[in-house]
């Protein structure tokens, strides 16, 4: 019977048969605020009173202040220091356990955020070759259309960016600031719902939907998105 040794959680084994798979959207972080640097788990679609308890890969972990009303469980280390894939015990507040996996065991600490954060993907293909060599593509779908973020975007190469805020322009960088030395230059993120224009503020486009750019020298024809 393991106990937290922070916050004296002990935690009680039940048999497997008794654990459910859980319904519910998981939110991980490799660092946190609240954390100092330490992985967190988010729940942004419950009430920070529906989550008692989490348990990582046999870790116990403890309750963080929640995160607008969303309850937040915080661990010890950086999340790129756990292995994949990402097993949890969930306890709610009625004392029902479930189960949730994320990653796969052939990812390594610290790679991309596991796909058992999001909760829909599709595959895209490319409408061909603009602007400078660049693979392009239309998404149908609006930023507006993928919730609050982050989303995904994995190229057939295996590139991956992920834009925190589906509602803004992003380019070359995850913090949306150019530099033509980043590993991802030329890639752009444009969501279909302002004035369409070539600024940054400029969040339109001709389709009303998601305009997207593959990388300098990424010949990849599919994109996979996930949000």
């Amino acid at each position: 019977m393991p106990t937290c040794p922070k916050c004296n959680h002990t935690w009680t084994e039940v048999p497997s048969s008794d654990i459910r798979p859980f319904p519910y959207k998981v939110t991980w972080e490799n660092d946190s605020d609240q954390g100092n640097g330490a992985a967190c788990i988010l729940f942004r679609t419950l009430k920070d009173s529906d989550v008692t308890a989490v348990a990582v890969n046999n870790e116990v972990s403890r309750k963080g202040n929640s995160y607008k009303g969303c309850p937040v469980f915080l661990m010890s280390k950086p999340g790129d220091q756990y292995t994949r894939p990402l097993v949890m015990v969930i306890v709610m507040s009625d004392g029902q356990k479930y189960s949730f996996v994320a990653g796969s065991s052939g990812e390594t600490p610290g790679g991309p955020t596991p796909t058992g954060d999001y909760a829909h993907k599709a595959t895209y293909t490319s409408y061909g070759v603009r602007n400078q060599g660049r693979r392009a593509w239309r998404i149908s779908k609006s930023g507006k259309d993928l919730g609050s973020g982050p989303i995904k975007f994995v190229f057939a190469s295996g590139k991956t960016f992920i834009v925190k805020n589906p509602l803004k322009n992003c380019r070359d960088q995850e913090n949306c600031s150019r530099n033509s030395k980043a590993p991802m230059y030329g890639f752009v993120y444009k969501p279909g719902i302002g004035p369409n224009g070539e600024g940054d503020n400029d969040t339109g486009t001709s389709h009303n939907g998601i305009y997207l750019h593959a990388p300098f020298g990424d010949s990849s024809k599919t994109v996979t998105m996930y949000w």
